[in-house]
């Protein structure tokens, strides 16, 4: 269960505050700060499982780190793998590589390569609902793409009042984005229409947003 308003959100390493902080929206404080893996170079990927966070980076030789979120504590290592977007499923991670999609199991073996129709240049962050992954692509009027896991249709969905977005998720039937203002952005999932547009005290470069789960 997603729990609204509270997120854990990524900041790039060579700009201000670097980290990854839980961020309460409603309230517009910072819950917990944790340190990045050492050898991130520079994170752009993140998500969280209820259990687990998950971090990658778009850096040279950049590996997927998997984290205790209470404090930041390296889990498990996936070497190797250079991206600017994370999401799971069940026992399955996706990440993004260029325009492709890449699905691997847990502990890094490769299950399936997804390559897609409607990405630009390489594709900035994905999320994943259901049995529909989303991903970015560098659009003013329709960014977000929707690609069905299972017969890899693939529909664009519009944006409302979308300036500059970059990072991506999914909650409680809204598409989460942040604008280059450090704002959080809500838009209805199945309209695209606008709903809030949220200052946050987030200082740097929020680079991936992703919702605090619970099991």
């Amino acid at each position: 269960m997603c729990i609204r308003d509270r997120w854990w959100i990524l900041t790039h390493r060579n700009y201000a505050n670097p980290g990854i902080s839980l961020y309460n929206e409603t309230t517009s404080t910072i819950e917990l700060e944790l340190d990045l893996p050492e050898n991130l170079e520079s994170p752009h990927a993140l998500e969280f499982d209820g259990e687990s966070l998950w971090v990658g980076g778009d850096g040279q030789n950049e590996s997927i780190y998997q984290l205790n979120p209470e404090n930041g504590a390296i889990i498990s290592e996936i070497k190797n793998i250079k991206t600017e977007g994370i999401a799971l499923l069940n026992e399955y991670l996706f990440y993004s590589k260029d325009k492709t999609i890449i699905k691997i199991e847990r502990k890094g073996t490769l299950v399936e390569e997804i390559s897609t129709k409607n990405s630009s240049y390489k594709i900035p962050d994905i999320a994943i609902d259901g049995n529909n992954l989303y991903y970015l692509r560098y659009s003013e009027k329709e960014p977000v793409i929707k690609l069905g896991l299972s017969n890899k249709k693939e529909s664009k969905i519009s944006l409302a009042e979308s300036t500059g977005t970059y990072c991506l998720t999914i909650s409680n039937d809204e598409i989460i984005t942040i604008n280059p203002f450090n704002e959080i952005i809500h838009f209805d999932q199945k309209t695209g229409e606008f709903i809030s547009n949220n200052p946050t005290i987030i200082k740097g470069w929020i680079t991936a947003i992703s919702p605090y789960v619970i099991e």
